[in-house]
């Protein structure tokens, strides 16, 4: 099958990149080569609000953590300069280790240090006057405070005379909402020290309908889209009013760069205002302090240089990990589910911006919310609004239908023939191994469907098991990228059967572990997914476009992978939901 998938797709590619792969672009992204891989005379200055480097706790062998991986990372991904914390501040002694963080530093007129602080009373930090000398002499602007880690109560009296210190000097200060004791305690935090600049890092996108309540009340709030990977999220807030509050801001190494970078790079919001959250508002918060060009990679290949640009990107991208919502709906309950613009409008104006030629999309209602019924027919609502090819997975519930009823349901939704894979939930609270979903595996083996399969355990033993058994069907390993464990688990499964591929989609978007992926199984079964709207899927996107993949791999993963797992279905699916590339 890999020999026949490859001269397909090779004896296709004038037709795939003549197709609607740059319908989004004026004209043709490749009509000019040499515009497109040409400087860009306004290229935004990136300039990244928290970088961190040093050894961690429980690290996997492979995660990255040294300041070489940060600059490597920095410099691939046109990223202009960065403030850096040392997790040593946090672990080990903060002035010793605040010292010689600054002193690591100082070959790079790029980078700048940010120093952990704490109250003086214990003598493990200098008191407020001591400390503004120190930071002055080491060009430090900036500071992280820990009071959960680092045993302290910011509210208590003791600490006030460090707290008064950064409040009257306005000194940027980051943390994340544990730290600080919660988000009531948060919103505390900011009505007492209005004028400390304080950027919180690290909020999840469950966490938004908290934090974008805190940017309304509070103008010294800053946030972060590390993990805030909001739908829609810049776009919406620009509107909402909040521009001067957002900061870019990437957690590299442990996180790619490239994926927050992207995140901006795609944004629909004037370019002043881009301009703003990628560098100019932490700059404006620092006094002036910053990179003093712009630095861009002259080496990039032409997907990063199309993300850099805003253009859909010039090769056909598959997206194998979708979710929809009604038109005209923005959330779906739940813990901080709001996905702006997450219907079909929303999505496939999205999918198209990107340079998608097609995927494969599920219902949210059907799984996460645990109404199989309405969300398979929410699936086939959308595909009939759908861009030519896009295809459906649905959903059925062994513990809200009788075997009885599932050997009725299951036949008739899938005589939709645009409908191609079979989407099981860990909320339905059965492991897939279960015998009450083999009903739904036999009909799957038996049609050559396909599973994407997000684990019920904290193992993969079920997919193991399915894998098999049921030889006809490829099983997809959802997330598998989410994590250097989770990789681990993906690779070893997918040595023993060919049945099995992986998606990479997931928040955390790990520096270098796709990367990992592909030394350990090679190029051929990993897919690209978004998880939209859920989470945006432009930091998916760029975590792919800016790894250190050749262009090949890129492409592979990007798109032509999928042909392997939908291949077996194309012979009966309606030629509109097939996507260009693998058409005969």
């Amino acid at each position: 099958m890999q020999k026949s998938r490859r001269e397909f797709i090779k004896k296709n590619s004038i037709a795939i990149l003549g197709t609607s792969v740059l319908s989004a672009a004026s004209g043709s992204v490749l009509a000019n080569t040499t515009e497109f891989l040409s400087p860009q005379n306004n290229d935004l200055l990136f300039f990244d609000a928290f970088a961190r480097i040093g050894p961690r706790k429980y690290k996997h062998p492979a995660e990255k953590w040294k300041l070489e991986d940060l600059t490597k990372e920095l410099d691939h991904c046109s990223i202009s300069g960065a403030l850096v914390a040392s997790t040593l501040s946090l672990s080990y002694d903060a002035m010793y280790s605040n010292l010689e963080l600054s002193t690591m530093l100082k070959p790079y007129p790029n980078l700048f240090g940010i120093w952990n602080v704490l109250p003086h009373h214990t003598n493990e930090c200098l008191p407020p006057k001591e400390l503004k000398v120190k930071m002055d002499q080491n060009q430090v602007r900036a500071v992280t405070i820990h009071p959960l880690s680092n045993g302290w109560d910011w509210s208590a009296e003791s600490s006030q005379e460090l707290m008064k210190h950064l409040n009257d000097h306005k000194i940027f200060t980051i943390t994340t909402v544990s730290e600080i004791g919660g988000w009531k305690e948060l919103n505390a935090f900011l009505k007492q020290y209005r004028s400390i600049p304080l950027l919180v890092s690290g909020i999840s996108w469950g966490e938004q309908r908290y934090a974008i309540g805190l940017l309304k009340d509070h103008p010294n709030f800053h946030l972060s889209f590390d993990r805030m990977q909001i739908n829609e999220g810049l776009e919406f807030l620009y509107k909402k009013g909040y521009i001067n509050q957002l900061i870019f801001a990437t957690d590299c190494p442990t996180m790619s760069a490239g994926a927050h970078r992207t995140y901006i790079d795609y944004a629909s919001i004037p370019e002043q205002a881009k301009a703003k959250i990628a560098g100019g508002n932490l700059m404006r918060l620092l006094g002036g302090q910053g990179p003093k060009k712009v630095h861009t990679n002259r080496s990039e290949d032409i997907l990063m240089t199309a993300v850099r640009k805003g253009k859909p990107l010039p090769v056909p991208v598959i997206d194998m990990h979708m979710h929809m919502l009604h038109e005209g709906i923005n959330g779906a309950g739940g813990t901080g589910y709001h996905m702006e613009n997450g219907g079909p409008k929303g999505i496939f104006s999205m999918m198209e911006k990107l340079g998608a030629v097609g995927g494969g999309f599920m219902s949210w209602n059907g799984v996460v919310s645990n109404d199989s019924v309405q969300g398979n027919k929410l699936v086939k609502e959308a595909l009939d609004v759908s861009p030519k090819g896009y295809w459906g997975l649905v959903t059925f519930s062994p513990t809200h239908y009788t075997q009885e009823e599932l050997a009725v349901m299951i036949p008739e939704v899938y005589a939709d023939k645009r409908i191609i894979g079979m989407k099981p939930y860990h909320f339905y609270g059965m492991e897939y191994h279960n015998p009450a979903y083999d009903i739904w595996w036999e009909y799957g083996n038996k049609h050559g469907l396909y599973a994407l399969i997000h684990p019920s355990r904290s193992d993969l033993l079920e997919v193991e098991k399915l894998a098999s058994k049921y030889q006809n069907v490829r099983w997809v390993i959802a997330h598998a990228g989410g994590s250097y464990k989770m990789a681990d688990m993906a690779i070893a499964v997918m040595k023993k059967h060919k049945n099995v591929f992986a998606e990479l989609t997931l928040t955390p978007v790990p520096l270098g572990v796709i990367e990992y992926m592909v030394d350990a199984l090679g190029d051929d079964r990993l897919l690209y997914g978004s998880d939209l709207p859920m989470r945006d899927p432009r930091q998916q996107l760029g975590w792919l476009v800016f790894s250190n993949l050749t262009l090949e791999s890129k492409k592979r993963i990007l798109g032509q992978n999928a042909y392997q797992v939908v291949e077996p279905c194309l012979k009966n699916m309606p030629e509109y939901n097939i996507p260009v590339p693998f058409r005969k």
